[in-house]
């Protein structure tokens, strides 16, 4: 049997991320909530960024504000950084600038200052899920992983119906080691969003990891039936089916994969390794040759 550590992932991945467990691809997609865009009056149009501030002006601020949430949707972060900061001038206690201002400072790995601002926006409203959810999220980024733990799990207390509180959870108990667990946070992110393919994706890495190798095939199955491109389902299924003995499941995952992607010299390379493989199981000599005392009387 070809060892797993023979396999190695296809061009072409669907989904970036670091290697996994028996050489399984998992997405650590932890993403930050969206750019918080409070609904709120349009604000004058005319207004400047040369006029000083004279005091609280929400008007201005919602200005400043759509301004950064624009430089954000352009990729300009350290300009829509500024844009947010000159909104919480002119409005200190609007909470959706604090979590922008945060946003802007985790995407800039300045993760210790996105949670000073998140503190802050604590103390404005204590029952906000997405601040919690943003905290924990930086604190992942960190590395703080048990750290990150008690916000996240505040956020899913605050917020039940919030997905990615849970995959944000689950991919900090990956990182402990509690697979079970991460694999139940992810189940329920499944639940809330059940066509969510990164989180199908990476429950099924979570139980691979767990050693649930049925459960994780089940899994990668349902990323192929969603997403029938996705390369690095089929690689890890294959690769799944293989270490559990199973050569004929891994052969037909790739031969699908390869009509996937015809031309991909990896994956036919794959293939002939286990059809080598598959050749090797098989007796050299059928059935046994007769003895002498089984040959007919003449």
């Amino acid at each position: 049997m070809i060892p797993p550590s023979r396999f190695k992932p296809p061009p072409r991945r669907v989904f970036p991320g670091v290697a996994g467990a028996l050489g399984c691809v998992l997405v650590a997609w932890l993403t930050m909530a969206a750019v918080y865009e409070p609904p709120g009056r349009p604000a004058p149009s005319d207004l400047t960024d040369s006029q000083p501030v004279l005091g609280s002006d929400p008007a201005r601020a919602v200005l400043y504000q759509g301004r950064g949430i624009k430089l954000v949707s352009d990729g300009k972060l350290e300009p829509a950084l500024d844009q947010f900061r000159r909104a919480a001038a002119f409005d200190p206690s609007n909470l959706s600038v604090l979590i922008n201002i945060a946003y802007v400072l985790d995407k800039l790995g300045r993760y210790e200052e996105a949670i000073v601002q998140l503190k802050e926006a604590e103390k404005i409203d204590p029952r906000n899920s997405m601040v919690f959810l943003n905290w924990g999220n930086s604190l992942i980024n960190m590395k703080k992983f048990e750290e990150a733990l008690g916000p996240l799990q505040k956020a899913a207390d605050l917020d039940p119906s919030n997905q990615l509180v849970y995959v944000d959870l689950g991919a900090a108990l990956n990182n402990l080691g509690r697979y079970p667990e991460a694999a139940g946070k992810f189940e329920k992110a499944v639940e809330l969003d059940p066509k969510n393919v990164v989180s199908i994706f990476n429950l099924a890495t979570i139980w691979s990891k767990a050693g649930e190798t049925t459960k994780a095939i089940q899994k990668y199955e349902r990323v192929i039936e969603l997403d029938p491109k996705n390369l690095t389902a089929y690689y890890n299924c294959a690769a799944l089916h293989e270490k559990a003995g199973n050569l004929d499941g891994a052969i037909e995952t790739i031969r699908r994969a390869i009509k996937v992607d015809p031309d991909n010299g990896t994956l036919r390379e794959i293939l002939s390794r286990l059809l080598v493989a598959k050749a090797s199981q098989l007796p050299t000599i059928k059935t046994p040759p007769k003895s002498p005392e089984q040959e007919p009387a003449h």
